[in-house]
């Protein structure tokens, strides 16, 4: 068993959960969904005790298998489907210096948010899912316990230009994805990867219920329970399917989704991060240490899958084996497929950790090897924000480095200062 990680602050952290935890009853009346204060409490209490990979595939690749054809995409279309639509500015280029000066800034209507996973769709346009996000219209809003908030909204990129999308209206609105049913404080729903396939989208959506508070030491008080698929048509987003996936249960197969212009590849892991079922902190290496993989046919996401068993594939999910094994409370890996080779971005240990690395593979069941470690910084670096969910943008910098996104959270989100730390820090990475 791994001792305690080195990054252990103890009380310090633990001052900063009895902080946030303080607006929680005020958040939740501003949204129809778990409220990411809450959320950022358990948060910070994975820290005290130590404190939609979504691509799809190789960019020169996937564009001539994915179904779609260059064409005019207009609000129209969106709004047709039902969604708020709004202009959320344009990127100086798509370097990694580009995309941090978009990502450090409000996006749109949008002044906060975590873990945006991009899907390139194969026709030019990258649609991007945002989780957690805090909306404020007006931009008068002083802090994030005043503005409403929705457990996840999109971006569509086409060149450098990006347009938000949600559901609900101007006034109330309501998450790009509410599920099967309407959301609430206790169930709802967070992205996982996502593939294009014969001019429709599928993203994995991970259902997740909340659970009792948890003590300080044992991290976030809700769980994933279960995954769905929905199905999106490529050129409006109208949905046209929500559903099971075939291996719904635990762990999460489409945590992470990437193709190869053959398969498209399952990346599974239990994302559980309330270490109190699980044993407890102490009770490490926990579950979400252990990344599995499975795979189906090309864009057949509803195919039974098969899975990696450490020597070849099995249609048992029991036999299932660890494509990779580390850490002490997660490993949450986003595998990428570019020029040929598979790359991984993982903050170690989530929010316990200090430190990020750089993996890659010939293979996605690996052996996947580390060519990076290192410090895990935000946008800010004030000492009351906390790092977690590294992963690779699906292009590369024009440096020929790779693109890292790396969320944060602002221990107070009660603070205005939280403001401009809720945001991912963006940066150029080389091997």
């Amino acid at each position: 068993m791994l001792g305690r990680p080195r990054s252990w602050a103890g009380g310090a952290f633990i001052a900063a959960v009895v902080a946030a935890s303080a607006i929680l009853t005020t958040s939740t009346t501003n949204v129809a969904g778990a409220s990411v204060v809450e959320r950022a409490a358990g948060r910070v209490d994975a820290v005290s005790v130590a404190a939609v990979s979504v691509a799809a595939g190789d960019l020169s690749g996937p564009a001539a298998s994915s179904g779609l054809r260059p064409a005019r995409r207009t609000h129209l279309d969106w709004r047709r489907a039902g969604y708020v639509v709004s202009d959320a500015g344009c990127a100086p280029d798509l370097s990694a210096q580009g995309l941090a000066t978009f990502f450090r800034n409000a996006i749109g209507p949008v002044r906060g948010h975590d873990e945006p996973r991009p899907l390139p769709l194969g026709d030019g346009r990258v649609l991007w899912i945002l989780q957690d996000s805090f909306i404020d219209y007006g931009g008068r809003a002083s802090t994030f316990s005043s503005m409403p908030y929705v457990n996840n909204t999109a971006l569509m990129q086409q060149g450098s230009c990006f347009t938000m999308l949600q559901g609900g209206t101007v006034a109330r609105p309501a998450a790009f994805e509410l599920g099967d049913a309407p959301v609430n404080f206790d169930r709802f729903f967070w992205p996982g990867g996502g593939t294009v396939s014969d001019g429709k989208i599928y993203i994995f959506w991970i259902e997740v219920r909340r659970d009792p508070a948890v003590g300080a030491f044992d991290g976030l008080s809700a769980h994933p329970v279960a995954t769905w698929i929905g199905t999106y048509d490529a050129i409006s987003l109208e949905r046209l399917d929500f559903q099971h996936a075939p291996k719904s249960t635990m762990p999460v197969y489409g945590y992470g989704v990437a193709d190869d212009g053959e398969w498209t590849y399952l990346f599974g892991n239990s994302d559980l991060q309330n270490l109190a079922l699980d044993g407890g902190y102490s009770n490490g290496p926990h579950s979400a240490t252990k990344m599995y993989l499975a795979r189906v046919p090309r864009g057949r996401v509803f195919d039974q899958p098969r899975y990696w068993n450490g020597t070849g594939w099995s249609a048992r999910a029991d036999d299932a084996a660890p494509i990779s094994q580390r850490f002490f409370t997660e490993n949450l890996m986003v595998p990428v497929r570019l020029g040929g080779q598979w790359v991984s971005a993982t903050k170690v240990d989530g929010f316990t950790g200090s430190t990020l690395t750089l993996d890659v593979a010939d293979d996605p069941w690996g052996p996947w090897r580390t060519v990076r470690t290192v410090a895990a910084n935000g946008v800010c670096s004030n000492g009351n924000t906390v790092t977690y969910h590294a992963q690779v943008v699906p292009w590369l910098d024009p440096s020929g480095a790779y693109i890292v996104m790396l969320s944060q959270i602002f221990f107070d989100l009660n603070n205005p200062a939280a403001i401009p730390c809720y945001r991912p820090n963006v940066f150029a990475l080389s091997p």
